[in-house]
């Protein structure tokens, strides 16, 4: 694996801080100078590795869905059944090292854009895109009906989404044993409870907060 550099290093840092700083201001106020502060540097040397505000959080948003999608790999390769793989997108979705109010907020100020962004919206697409495939693959091998297949591929990834904005938009935000609990509603109601299910659901919960338990030791 190739070392990092120094430059590799400072772009790193100062991605992770204009996330942060998207989170807080919103995209209106988001400017260099605030990501400048955040990381105790200075505007010349944030605009030195980006070149603008605009190259800058589009590092910083794909780097948060780098995050996540580290995070479903991780734990889909862990995945013996399709049980277990859909659990596993569940858990990555709702990690508790992402799944808090700040991110939440960096996430909805960047779907705010997406209508006028064509870097967003291919962000976004691409997001969507891996979610459904990933549901879709898992879903596959336990519903045999292909239509009623993929109507709960949207249903889950719609109640993903949703439950992601009232994380955001709720004072306090959402807790995340609050919001796993509505996608279990979801699947109760469409696949019954079963053994096989939920022991593939506590298998993945417990996976889940070992692999966060060592990101953040």
């Amino acid at each position: 694996m190739p070392k990092k550099t120094i430059a590799d290093i400072r772009r790193e840092e100062f991605a992770v801080a204009a996330f942060a700083v998207l989170s807080e201001h919103g995209m209106n106020g988001t400017t260099l100078q605030r990501v400048a502060e955040h990381t105790g540097a200075s505007k010349a040397s944030v605009l030195h590795y980006f070149g603008s505000k605009q190259i800058l959080i589009e590092t910083a948003l794909r780097k948060a869905n780098a995050t996540l999608r580290r995070e479903a790999v991780a734990l889909m390769g862990l995945a013996e059944s399709p049980w277990e793989r859909f659990y596993a997108i569940i858990e990555a979705n709702f990690s508790q090292t992402t799944f808090n109010r700040k991110v939440a907020h960096g996430w909805i100020s960047m779907c705010a854009e997406v209508p006028h962004n064509r870097t967003f919206q291919r962000v976004q697409t691409a997001i969507y895109r891996r979610l459904n495939s990933n549901l879709h693959s898992a879903l596959k091998d336990i519903d045999g009906d292909p239509e009623r297949c993929a109507a709960s591929v949207r249903l889950v990834s719609l109640l993903i989404d949703g439950i992601w904005m009232r994380c955001g938009l709720q004072i306090g935000g959402l807790e995340r044993d609050d919001a796993v609990r509505q996608i279990e509603i979801i699947i109760d109601d469409r696949y019954g409870s079963d053994d096989v299910r939920l022991a593939a659901r506590d298998k993945m919960r417990l996976l889940g907060r070992t692999l966060n338990a060592r990101a953040a030791a």
